[in-house]
């Protein structure tokens, strides 16, 4: 985003934020998805939740972050989502920030079953996304390369100057092959995606992730505060009786 419409997205967070009828129930959910710029730097009211998509690589990062919640006084919830094999590093990442206040961390335990039917969709959604990423960034360094070359009066060789760039860069050969995938398999991708969120969510439901002809929208029903207490698929405890 440029820093024009960061501004107008960040003014319609915080000018529609959650409001709340008569017996103080709310009304209204607004969700704001962001990098880590919004981090630090704003004092928004009312913020009851915080979800840490990505796991945080510092414990300052993992501070600034919950810090968007329980702000003046007032309480809220922040969740971090992490994959097993990054349970131990967030752990030791977190854990002694909240020994010094004698608060544990708590697991919200979900359905391993559920899990392994979305995994599909996460997968080709992963490959579609490092695929655009890597061709894009491919594209914006190519152009800086090719200006360069001009302006220094040199021979440019796209693909020469890409292999010594990316000769012992970390993640390099992952990058060359999210970005030598094909139109054509981009297609597919997309359309066998499109052929999985098209089917239900757990054996037996009527909820769909985003979509479903006589089903349940669950993004939806996220938005609009239906079954906010607990996640989909989550088992044990509500969040109010883990919180």
């Amino acid at each position: 985003m440029i820093q024009k419409a960061r501004l107008r997205s960040l003014e319609r967070f915080t000018s529609d934020g959650p409001s709340t009828d008569n017996k103080n129930k709310p009304t209204r959910q607004n969700i704001l998805i962001s990098t880590d710029v919004a981090a630090r730097g704003l004092d928004i009211k009312n913020i009851d939740l915080v979800i840490h998509y990505h796991v945080p690589r510092s414990a300052d990062t993992y501070v600034h972050r919950s810090g968007r919640t329980a702000r003046a006084s007032k309480s809220g919830v922040s969740i971090l989502l992490c994959s097993p094999d990054e349970v131990a590093g967030v752990r030791r990442l977190i854990g002694k920030l909240h020994d010094k206040k004698g608060r544990s961390i708590k697991t919200i335990f979900v359905d391993r079953v559920l899990v392994t039917r979305l995994r599909t969709r996460v997968e080709l959604s992963q490959k579609l996304t490092s695929s655009n990423i890597a061709k894009d960034s491919h594209r914006q360094e190519n152009d800086w390369l090719k200006t360069a070359a001009e302006e220094l009066g040199v021979e440019y060789e796209s693909d020469e100057f890409t292999a010594a760039a990316e000769k012992g860069r970390r993640g390099g050969m992952k990058k060359k092959a999210a970005r030598e995938v094909t139109k054509d398999e981009m297609t597919v991708l997309r359309a066998q995606l499109n052929s999985e969120l098209k089917k239900m969510v757990g054996a037996g439901s009527r909820t769909y992730i985003t979509s479903g002809k006589g089903g349940h929208n669950l993004a939806q029903r996220l938005i609009e505060g239906k079954g906010h207490d607990v996640f989909y698929g989550e088992m044990g405890v509500s969040l109010d009786e883990l919180f």
